[in-house]
């Protein structure tokens, strides 16, 4: 099964939405073809399986950075995508994660 990048808020509605659509736009314009979903943080121990790539809204609790490290799965804060601030950088790793 093809890994996806999961972006978990609160509701898994507005902000998680938002950066997930700003990171799906930046893959199209860069030719990368890897799923992006929005998901709500109640349903992350069952959303980190099927993923490769997990931004953050609200800082996650130690047992689901456990599970993401248990995983291999890369963590990444998603704020940047809504300040602007450090996005660039972020958005980088992003892409090297997505080469794993």
């Amino acid at each position: 099964m093809k890994k996806r990048l999961i972006v978990a808020c609160g509701s898994g509605v507005a902000t998680s939405q938002t950066i997930a659509s700003k990171i799906q736009s930046k893959f199209e314009e860069d030719g990368i073809d890897y799923p992006v979903d929005a998901v709500d943080y109640k349903s992350i121990s069952g959303e980190l399986p099927s993923s490769g790539i997990y931004v953050f809204v609200a800082q996650p609790d130690e047992e689901v950075l456990a599970q993401a490290e248990e995983l291999g799965i890369k963590v990444f804060p998603g704020v940047p995508f809504i300040t602007g601030m450090g996005m660039d950088d972020i958005y980088d790793q992003i892409v090297e994660a997505t080469k794993e």
